[in-house]
């Protein structure tokens, strides 16, 4: 895990893939609304990634911090966040070593980087971390591809252009290892110097490991999070089924 999102770090930046965050914070006030989560107050954002997200939550009068094992991921928030003028927190670790205790109204991790961890012991790990780090009724929201999403969606083209800009080219070609429960996603990256013109081309491999849905709340229910709700689809928040690609996790910290 610790060597992806480096060359890919700009080509995210470049992509659609913030284009995620901005729809999550389109939804996430009511979300947090009809729940009964903290409207303000501390969040911490895990594998925060280029920081689009926190640049919304932060613009949103939220105090925020943001996680990642990525040094250029978080160089690439640093420069956005800095552009509001407002103060943040960075820090580059690896989500299983998250050490806070009864710091923060709010805990996110979007875009599957759930997915990332390949151990259940790793997931309950995490859980258990941030379960420490909420305050007292505070919230972890949180979303996952599942089975589904990993073997089925992911694998519906053997191989598809992601980018194709003049200095870009970004190539995806799944495969998955239904023995392990796992995913993983080539990336192969050509992207041209702007100083001497030349392409360059980089590598790397996204493996992801989808876990049953009733496995996850069966962890974050042992830990001591009560599940408010698991949702299939984040705009009608309408419940997770079989065949949803992703899953939404509602999470609080009970009193």
């Amino acid at each position: 895990m610790s060597q992806i999102y480096q060359q890919f770090a700009e080509a995210y930046s470049r992509g659609s893939y913030p284009e995620f965050s901005k729809w999550v914070l389109t939804l996430l006030p009511s979300l947090l609304e009809k729940y009964s989560l903290p409207l303000s107050g501390r969040l911490l954002d895990l594998a925060c990634g280029e920081g689009t997200f926190l640049e919304g939550m932060l613009l949103n009068n939220w105090q925020v911090t943001g996680l990642d094992q990525s040094a250029e991921m978080l160089r690439l928030a640093e420069m956005r966040l800095k552009q509001t003028g407002q103060p943040f927190h960075l820090i580059q670790d690896d989500m299983r070593n998250l050490d806070f205790d009864n710091e923060f109204e709010l805990v996110t991790c979007w875009f599957d980087s759930m997915n990332y961890l390949l151990e259940l012991s790793d997931l309950e790990r995490v859980f258990s971390r941030v379960f420490r780090a909420l305050k007292v009724q505070g919230g972890f929201l949180f979303d996952m591809n599942t089975l589904y999403g990993l073997f089925v969606r992911w694998q519906q083209q053997p191989v598809y252009i992601s980018q194709d800009h003049e200095d870009l080219f970004e190539i995806h070609i799944p495969s998955c290892n239904y023995e392990k429960s796992e995913a993983s996603l080539r990336i192969i990256l050509f992207m041209r110097d702007p100083q001497t013109h030349q392409w360059n081309r980089s590598e790397e491999v996204h493996t992801q490991k989808a876990y049953p849905m009733d496995t996850i709340q069966a962890l974050l229910e042992k830990v001591g999070f009560q599940v408010l709700d698991r949702l299939g689809n984040l705009t009608d928040q309408s419940p997770a089924q079989p065949d949803s690609g992703r899953v939404w996790f509602i999470t609080q910290k009970p009193a």
